[in-house]
């Protein structure tokens, strides 16, 4: 079920929240939760259903065996259980069919290949990345000490599977969720809550149809033409697709923010304007930091962080991004764009050192920002490219002179709503505050609720097509 879809709004939305606010008892309630969160991930594929629901009992059982042990040696082969689940189960589904397809690949340049190739073709779970990774989070921070395992498997279950947040983060960590679900209080309706939930929501439902959507219908078709792009439509593309990607995801975080909100339960900010950022170091700062942090408490700082000298701290960060990268997409694009911001952070860490971006502008800061804005937006060809052939065709695009000022290449139907939302969304991005800055109290005003719900209706005007977020495919 996607969020941009009249029979979550008005169907499944209302009638969930009628139900959360009705139930007064606690455990009712959390059932309630569970219950509709599984009917929402179930919308897509109800086969699926059973994973998740493994993939939760194994760590919250493991969780509890974990923190009962008392032996050293055997509280840690727990922790390598579970681990070796959760990635066992993300692997499979996840990267078998690529890993497949890669052997047969070597196996063919070195001339031992099959007559015929051979393909699995497993299908991949919506959000397994996402879920995984939550639940994988407890187990070690209940291994380390960090958490107490939690022996109610309701709000266990529910605080994995809470449907806002399932499918594409942001990745919650089991304390920020868990007390806040068995909260009695957040039973109780709150309407200054469920103002600013719905504001939240609205706006990013907007960010994703009026900015990404109208992005993605001059972006998508003209790519399908790359042979014949001229230099500054490559380029058009690339900025496109980043601020496409952008409004696309931090959209999506904001829905899942203001959905939670409703239910007075908050959400850890996943975004904070990252095209503003003056490196690549504060870039990751800056995006998707519910993933950002994971990646730097549960890989880069168990690789060693920066603790073995600079060489180690260069090998840590070029590691932990390529391995962010595969995390994102079973496939050599997504390896290489990892590598590429590996090298980057690694190359800012030697000749750059590492800047606190608190630390107030710094000369030439503009000149930085759109620096870094360009070097974000060419790894983002990557990204985007379905195959490493395609990346370099792109790329060869971006750097080889093909001139023409038309846009011959953009479909005249779309080409105009593509200009009006690209250049929105430059406007946006380094012009106005994103959304966790913004004054909601003055947002609730008359004058400023009518634009808003104009902005509403607008959406809803466009919804006449399924459009799933991008990182749904992550």
């Amino acid at each position: 079920m996607l969020f941009n879809s009249f029979e979550f709004i008005f169907v499944f939305l209302p009638l969930v929240l009628t139900l959360y606010f009705m139930i007064r008892k606690r455990e009712a309630r959390l059932l309630m939760v569970l219950a509709a969160s599984y009917i929402f991930y179930g919308f897509w594929n109800y086969k699926f259903t059973a994973l998740l629901l493994f993939s939760t009992l194994v760590d919250f059982v493991l969780g509890i065996r974990i923190h009962e042990c008392r032996e050293a040696v055997a509280k840690k082969r727990l922790l390598w259980i579970s681990i070796a689940i959760n990635l066992g189960v993300l692997g499979y589904f996840k990267y078998c069919n690529f890993f497949v397809e890669s052997a047969y690949e070597l196996a063919k340049w070195l001339h031992f290949a099959p007559a015929s190739a051979f393909h699995l073709d497993v299908i991949l779970p919506i959000g397994i990345s996402f879920y995984t990774f939550i639940s994988l989070s407890y187990t070690i921070d209940v291994y380390l000490g960090r958490c107490s395992p939690h022996r109610d498997f309701l709000a266990y279950a529910g605080f994995v599977s809470f449907f806002p947040h399932l499918v594409a983060g942001p990745l919650i960590r089991h304390n920020e969720l868990v007390h806040q679900l068995e909260d009695p209080a957040r039973g109780r309706f709150n309407a200054d809550h469920f103002a600013e939930g719905m504001i939240v929501f609205v706006i990013g439902l907007a960010k994703k149809i009026l900015i990404a959507d109208r992005l993605a219908d001059g972006v998508n078709p003209a790519l399908n033409t790359l042979s014949m792009l001229s230099t500054l439509e490559a380029w058009l593309c690339a900025f496109g697709y980043a601020f496409q990607l952008y409004f696309d995801f931090s959209g999506y975080s904001d829905m899942a923010v203001g959905l939670a909100r409703m239910m007075n339960i908050r959400f850890p900010q996943n975004f904070n304007s990252p095209y503003q950022a003056s490196s690549n170091t504060e870039f990751w700062q800056r995006w998707h930091i519910s993933l950002s942090q994971w990646l730097r408490d549960y890989l880069y700082i168990p690789l060693g962080g920066n603790r073995g000298g600079s060489l180690a701290t260069y090998r840590n960060l070029f590691l932990t991004m390529v391995l962010g990268g595969l995390w994102h997409g079973a496939n050599w694009v997504f390896i290489f764009w990892g590598a590429y911001h590996g090298l980057l952070l690694a190359l800012e860490r030697r000749f750059g050192g590492v800047k606190n971006p608190q630390q107030g502008p710094a000369p030439f800061a503009s000149v930085k920002v759109a620096l870094t804005f360009i070097a974000v937006t060419v790894g983002w060809v990557f990204f985007r490219s379905p195959d490493m052939h395609f990346a370099l065709d792109w790329l060869s695009r971006l750097f080889t002179l093909h001139p023409s000022f038309t846009l011959h290449h953009f479909e005249p139907a779309f080409r105009d709503r593509f200009i009006a939302a690209f250049v929105l969304a430059g406007i946006l991005t380094w012009g106005a505050r994103n959304t966790s800055e913004l004054n909601l109290e003055r947002i609730k005003r008359p004058g400023m609720a009518w634009a808003l719900a104009v902005m509403f209706v607008v959406s809803l005007a466009f919804f006449s097509k399924k459009s799933p977020f991008l990182y749904f495919q992550f």
